[in-house]
C-alpha cells in the first residue's frame, strides 16, 4: 500500500512539473495568432515605423489640405531632447468650413511606441474622411505624435519616463495621488539590477506573477500596475509631479479650440491592450449620463466595456479626460481606439505584456546584461506595441476605416 502511494505521489509530481514546465515553455515562447484577413499592401503602406519619415509624411497631407480648404492651420511645438534632436508634436486644425457645430479631435502617439499604427490611421483620416461634405459643419485637429521622443527612441513614455495617458490633468491634485496597490507589486515590476533575461528570475517571471495573484486577485492587480503611479519616478506607468511640457504647451490651443464649438469628440489611437487584431474601444466610465448616451450612439454596434468587465481597469491622468476638462460649456466625449496586439485580456498575454514592460524599462533604469539582452527586449518591445504583421497592420487600416465610417456618420446626429 505504502509503495502504491508512494508511486501515485511521484506520478503526480511528475504531471505537476510537466504541467509547469509546459506553461514556461508557452510563456517563453508565446505569440498569439494573427487576425485572419488577407494582406494589403495599400494598407499596410500606411505604416511608416521611423518618426522623422512619419513626420514628414504628415506634414506633407497638411500641407496639401491647406490649398483643398480656408483657414487651414498647422503648428509645431518643438519638444526639448538630450537624446533625439527636431521632436515636435505637430497639430493641423481645420475649421469647419461653413458653420462651427462640432470638433473631432484624433490624436497619435500619446505612448510614443505606439506611433506608428497612429500616424497611419490618421493618414488613413486624412486621404479619405477629410472630404469637402464631411468639414461643412465639422471640424477636425489632428495631433500627430504628442510624445515624439518616445516616437523617436520606441518607448512608451517621455524621456523623463512620464506616461502622458497618467500624467494630463488641469490641477496637481494628481500628482498627490496615492496608488495604495502600487507597493505590493513594485518588487516585481521594478527590479533594481541589469536585466538578464536568462535569469531565474526572469524565466520563472510567470510563477512569480501567478503567486501574486494568488494572493491578492488579477483585478487589483491589474489596476494597481495599470492605474498610474505618482511615487517611484523610475518605476512603470509613472505619472510624472508636474503636467508635462508638451501638454502645458498645447492647452491653451485645445482649450480655445474645444470651446469654439458645442460639441467636441477626442479619439486617442493606442496599441498594445487586447486582443491581437482587434480593434476596442476602452473608455473610462463617464460620470455625466448625456457623454454615455452620447458614446453609446456613436458607437452602437461594437461593444463598449463600461467597467464592468473583469479585464477593465481604469486610468488616472488620461489625455482625453483632460481635454474635456478643457472645456467650459458643452459636451465633450471622450474615447480610445486601442488595437490589441498580444491577446492581453487573457491571463497568460496580460502577464506576457507586462513581463516586456518590466524588462524594458528595467533596461533603461538599470543597464543590460549584454547586447544580446537588450537586443532580444527591444525586439518584443516593438513587436507588442507596432507589430510588423502584414496580416495586424492590413487589419488595423480596415477596422480603423469601419470605425470611422460610423464615428463621421453619427457625429453630426449629436446635439450638445
Amino acid at each position: 500500500m505504502l509503495r502504491w502511494i508512494t508511486r501515485t505521489v511521484l506520478a503526480l509530481i511528475a504531471l505537476l512539473m510537466l504541467a509547469v514546465g509546459g506553461a514556461l515553455w508557452r510563456f517563453a515562447n508565446y505569440a498569439p495568432a494573427d487576425p485572419v484577413i488577407e494582406p494589403d499592401a495599400a494598407a499596410q503602406a500606411y505604416f511608416i515605423d521611423d518618426y522623422a519619415p512619419a513626420r514628414q509624411a504628415f506634414l506633407a497631407k497638411g500641407q496639401a489640405l491647406a490649398g483643398r480648404f480656408e483657414r487651414v492651420e498647422q503648428f509645431a511645438l518643438p519638444v526639448a531632447s538630450a537624446q533625439a534632436q527636431h521632436l515636435f508634436v505637430d497639430g493641423l486644425y481645420v475649421p469647419a468650413q461653413k458653420s462651427p457645430k462640432r470638433l473631432l479631435v484624433l490624436s497619435s502617439a500619446v505612448h510614443g511606441v505606439e506611433g506608428p499604427a497612429g500616424s497611419a490611421v490618421q493618414r488613413l483620416f486624412i486621404d479619405e474622411f477629410m472630404t469637402p461634405e464631411a468639414l461643412q459643419d465639422t471640424g477636425v485637429l489632428l495631433l500627430h505624435a504628442v510624445n515624439p521622443y518616445g516616437f523617436a527612441v520606441r518607448r512608451r513614455v517621455t524621456e523623463q519616463n512620464i506616461d502622458l495617458n497618467r500624467n494630463a490633468s488641469t490641477t496637481n491634485a494628481l500628482y498627490l495621488t496615492d496608488n495604495a496597490g502600487y507597493p505590493l507589486v513594485d518588487p516585481l515590476i521594478n527590479p533594481r539590477d541589469a536585466v538578464d533575461t536568462g535569469a531565474w528570475a526572469n524565466r520563472l517571471f510567470l510563477l512569480r506573477a501567478v503567486a501574486q495573484i494568488a494572493q491578492h486577485g488579477m483585478p487589483p492587480l491589474r489596476q494597481a500596475v495599470l492605474q498610474g503611479q505618482y511615487a517611484y519616478p523610475k518605476g512603470i506607468y509613472y505619472g510624472g509631479g508636474a503636467l508635462a511640457p508638451q501638454l502645458a504647451a498645447l492647452a491653451p490651443r485645445l482649450q480655445a479650440l474645444v470651446n469654439a464649438y458645442p460639441l467636441s469628440m477626442t479619439i486617442d489611437l493606442h496599441t498594445g491592450y487586447g486582443a491581437r487584431g482587434k480593434l476596442h474601444v476602452f473608455l473610462n466610465p463617464p460620470g455625466d449620463p448625456r457623454v454615455r448616451q452620447g458614446l453609446e450612439k456613436v458607437f452602437d454596434g461594437p461593444a463598449i466595456d463600461w467597467g464592468t468587465g473583469k479585464d477593465f481597469y481604469t486610468v488616472t491622468g488620461d489625455v482625453t479626460g483632460w481635454i474635456g476638462a478643457l472645456r467650459q460649456h458643452g459636451l465633450h466625449l471622450p474615447a480610445v481606439f486601442e488595437y490589441g496586439t498580444l491577446d492581453s485580456q487573457t491571463t497568460l498575454g496580460a502577464i506576457k505584456s507586462l513581463h516586456i514592460s518590466v524588462l524594458e524599462n528595467q533596461g533603461v533604469q538599470h543597464g543590460w546584461a549584454s547586447p544580446a539582452d537588450q537586443a532580444r527586449v527591444a525586439q518584443d518591445y516593438r513587436e507588442m506595441f507596432n507589430p510588423s504583421s502584414p496580416a495586424w497592420r492590413t487589419k488595423v487600416i480596415a477596422d480603423s476605416r469601419a470605425m470611422l465610417t460610423q464615428v463621421m456618420a453619427r457625429l453630426p446626429s449629436l446635439q450638445p
